[in-house]
C-alpha cells in the first residue's frame, strides 16, 4: 500500500501556463521544517557544492530555496507557501557554426539549410548550470518532503509524492501515486492531453524552440483499467512508467520510476507532466 493514502496534504505540484511548474508546501509542514532547516554545511549540501561549484544555499521556507536560491518564492496562497520551479533555457547559441561557416546553408541537405544549426548560422551548445542548481535543490527538498513527520491541517489528501536525483553524469525521477490518482486514471483510459501540453511547453522553453521531429515523442496515456500511466518525452525510450504496481487495482496507489532519463531537460519535462496530472486529479 502506498504509504500516504488518505493522509492530509503537505505539498503538491501545479502547472501554470504563465509560469510552468509551481510547488506548494503547506504552512504546517513549512513551520515545522523551519524549526530545524537543512544547515549549509550538511553532507548533502557540501557534496553538491563540490560536484557543481555552487556557492549559495538556503532551505528556509518563506525565502528563495536551494542552491543559488534557484527555487523562487512566490508568496503565500491560502495555507500554502508557493514556489516557482524554473525551466531554464539550456540550449544556447555560440559562435559561427563550424558545419556551414556561419552561412546557415548546406547544398547537400534536402532543403538547402545547414543540418547542424538549422539554418541559423550559429553553433549550439547545452548549458545545464542553472538546471543542475534547480535539480540539486529539488533533490534535497524532496528528501525533506518525503517524510513529513507531522500531520497537517489540510482538508485535502496528498495525491502524489516525488523524488529526484542529479549527479554529474545522470539524473533520475520517481515517486508514488495515491489511490485517488489511480482511481482518476482508471476512469481516463487513453491519452492525457494536459500532460502532453505541459511537457511541450516546458521542453520548448528549455530547448529554445520545438523541433518538428520531437512532436511525436511526447505521450501520456493510460493503457490499463488499473490506471497504469505511461509517459514519454524526447530521448531513447525516455519516460516514467509504473513500478511495483498494486495487486488490488484502483483501491491502492502504486510507485512509478524513470527509464532512460539522461539529462535535466528530460527530467524537468517529465516533472511538468506530473504537475499537470496533479491539477487534473485535484
Amino acid at each position: 500500500m502506498v504509504r500516504f493514502d488518505k493522509i492530509p496534504c503537505w505539498y503538491e505540484l501545479s502547472f501554470r501556463a504563465d509560469l510552468g511548474i509551481v510547488l506548494r508546501v503547506h504552512r504546517d509542514f513549512a513551520i515545522h521544517a523551519n524549526a530545524n532547516p537543512i544547515p549549509v554545511n550538511a553532507p548533502g549540501v557540501e557534496y553538491f557544492k563540490r560536484q557543481f561549484g555552487f556557492e549559495k544555499f538556503g532551505m528556509v521556507f518563506g525565502f528563495d530555496l536551494g542552491f543559488e536560491h534557484s527555487l523562487k518564492f512566490l508568496g503565500m496562497n491560502r495555507d500554502f507557501f508557493e514556489y516557482h520551479i524554473p525551466t531554464p533555457v539550456c540550449r544556447k547559441q555560440g559562435g559561427p557554426c563550424q558545419g556551414c561557416g556561419g552561412s546557415g546553408k548546406d547544398e547537400f541537405h534536402y532543403d538547402g539549410t545547414c543540418f547542424n544549426c538549422d539554418g541559423k548560422g550559429k553553433s549550439v551548445y547545452y548549458d545545464y548550470k542553472e538546471a543542475n542548481a534547480i535539480l540539486a535543490s529539488l533533490t534535497l527538498l524532496f528528501e525533506t518532503l518525503q517524510f513529513p513527520e507531522i500531520v497537517t491541517s489540510s482538508k485535502q489528501f496528498q495525491l502524489i509524492s516525488v523524488f529526484v536525483g542529479v549527479d554529474l553524469n545522470r539524473v533520475g525521477i520517481g515517486g508514488e501515486f495515491s489511490a485517488e490518482v489511480v482511481y482518476y486514471l482508471s476512469r481516463s483510459m487513453g491519452d492525457v492531453p494536459a500532460m502532453v501540453t505541459a511537457m511541450k511547453a516546458a521542453h520548448t522553453k528549455m530547448e529554445g524552440e520545438m523541433k518538428e521531429f520531437y512532436l511525436s515523442s511526447f505521450r501520456a496515456s493510460v493503457d490499463d483499467r488499473n490506471g497504469w500511466l505511461n509517459v514519454s518525452c524526447p530521448g531513447q525510450a525516455c519516460g516514467i512508467n509504473p513500478s511495483h504496481v498494486s495487486r488490488f487495482g484502483t483501491n491502492e496507489g502504486y510507485e512509478f520510476s524513470d527509464h532512460n532519463v539522461d539529462q535535466p531537460i528530460q527530467l524537468l519535462t517529465l516533472l511538468s507532466s506530473l504537475a499537470a496530472l496533479h491539477d487534473l486529479v485535484r
